[in-house]
């Protein structure tokens, strides 16, 4: 599943071939959309529905629970899957975006033919971390298993099929991590490109919050999950640990930048305006309003653009 796979780059085109005009092209990639949403939501329901019958299967999920350990195996059997399931849709869609917001920060700065050297440094440092990824995934269900004393159980075909379902779990949960942190700070370092005017910095800021914010967006749906595990059941040390650190982490990892972000899309536009409002003066001064009475227009509505605060969506 390299990061910018071809069908990604095949949908970002849409969006670039209608920013530059060519929407006759650009309509031909509308039935994508449709496609795109399929595939991206069939493959975790059939991760889903594949470890609920391998569960059920086992006997791991079964009605009525009689026991806190049937109770705390039935849960950790539907949380894994339902977890895995969302990793899944969430890599498939960060993957998309970031396909989408490259090929347009790329335009922005006039550097397109350049697309195909990031999608290839992307995809080799996705192997990587699929590598480490796997590592971790066969890893953390064991240190798991030790640090909730059921590690005497393996031997239980319950408890066996549980710890295999927690590989993919751990395996996407990894990988969804160290590809959210590292995409987005590559995308980050174009933000000091010095080649762009204002209007082309304030684009640049509005395509890596755009991907910032679907990223807090899939963070959420996997966090919205997670309180599966404990039905019925207390929360164990281990749990309230590991759920700390990783909302810490994702705190500070992504709030704090896209306040900062915010701060400089402000400054930018605040720059920009006072720089309309002297340019506007002068054309006045020098007697030129009914000459420059187009420029004028257009930068009065690009000051009025700059100062909606709904306008970041809009440049």
């Amino acid at each position: 599943m390299p990061i910018l796979h071809n069908n990604n780059v095949e949908f970002s085109a849409f969006c670039f071939l209608s920013l530059i005009g060519n929407h006759e092209q650009a309509n031909t990639f509308k039935h994508m959309k449709h496609n795109v949403l399929f595939d991206n939501l069939m493959y975790p329901v059939l991760l889903i529905l594949f470890m609920i019958v391998l569960h059920c299967f086992a006997g791991t999920i079964q009605f009525p629970v009689e026991s806190s350990d049937a109770q705390r195996d039935l849960n950790t059997a539907i949380g894994t899957s339902l977890l895995s399931g969302v990793f899944l849709l969430a890599i498939r869609v960060f993957q998309q975006k970031v396909a989408n917001n490259l090929l347009l920060i790329l335009n922005t700065i006039k550097k397109q033919n350049e697309f195909g050297l990031h999608r290839r440094i992307l995809s080799e440092q996705f192997k990587k971390q699929l590598v480490w990824a796997i590592s971790i995934g066969f890893m953390m269900p064991l240190l798991y298993m030790i640090s909730e004393g059921v590690i005497e159980r393996i031997d239980e075909k319950e408890v066996f099929i549980v710890a295999m379902s927690a590989i993919p779990f751990w395996l996407l949960l990894s990988l969804f991590i160290m590809q959210l942190t590292t995409v987005n700070r590559y995308l980050w370092k174009f933000l000091s490109d010095d080649t762009v005017d204002a209007m082309g910095k304030l684009k640049l800021y509005k395509y890596v919050i755009s991907l910032t914010v679907t990223t807090i967006m899939t963070t959420s749906m996997v966090f919205l999950v997670i309180p599966v595990f404990w039905i019925n059941q207390p929360i164990h040390l281990f749990d309230a640990i590991f759920i700390s650190c990783l909302f810490a982490f994702f705190v500070v990892f992504l709030f704090t930048p896209l306040i900062y972000f915010h701060h400089q899309v402000k400054k930018i536009k605040l720059a920009v305006v006072k720089e309309i409002d002297k340019t506007i003066a002068q054309l006045i001064k020098q007697s030129l309003v009914e000459e420059k009475s187009k420029e004028i227009e257009h930068l009065l509505h690009v000051k009025e653009t700059l100062c909606d605060p709904k306008s970041s969506w809009k440049l």
